[in-house]
């Protein structure tokens, strides 16, 4: 199998929950913000907002939300910063989710590269209800009610990257029909 940068860095890429003190520059800042940026989204309708989140206080305000939906919240904390991936459901309404996903994907896969480490902090509701961790972060955001909040990204120097296996592609792929391997 070829080997190119875009594999090498999909393979590297794991879930860092940890960080180290120290900054993420601005100019890697903005080399994650373009990745989002460039993310494929249906007729290009492009319906991600990008909130870049530094302050501690408000870091911490997150943190005590993310309790609700993972264990790994100290991240949030410690990383020097925080993307949320903010949606907005009029300009597709049909893919909005798949389009913020996919943002998030390429803002990791941008840390990655530049040698930073990310996790998903998937925090999207479905029912749109209240009282959610997507309520309630949305808020200490003041992201509007009409948008969606689909994933929060703490960023920074890795402490250390965990190993993970991965199922073997023989085992995951079929070919013309599911029953056929």
């Amino acid at each position: 199998m070829s080997e190119n940068q875009v594999l090498k860095t999909i393979k590297e890429r794991r879930s860092v929950h940890r960080f180290k003190q120290g900054p993420v520059t601005d100019e890697q800042l903005t080399s994650i913000l373009e990745a989002g940026r460039w993310a494929p989204s249906f007729a290009n309708s492009q319906p991600w907002s990008f909130l870049v989140v530094r302050d501690p206080d408000t870091k911490k305000k997150l943190t005590e939300v993310v309790e609700r939906v993972t264990i790994a919240r100290q991240g949030v904390t410690e990383a020097p910063l925080l993307i949320a991936v903010v949606v907005d459901p009029l300009k597709d309404p049909r893919h909005y989710l798949e389009a913020g996903a996919v943002a998030t994907q390429n803002m990791s896969l941008a840390a990655q590269s530049l040698g930073l480490g990310s996790y998903w902090v998937g925090v999207y509701d479905p029912s749109g209800r209240r009282n959610t961790a997507e309520a309630k972060m949305k808020k200490v955001l003041g992201i509007p009610r009409e948008f969606r909040l689909v994933a929060l990204l703490p960023i920074g120097v890795p402490v250390q990257v965990p190993d993970r296996d991965r199922e073997k592609l023989s085992d995951i792929v079929r070919y013309e029909s599911f029953g056929q391997a």
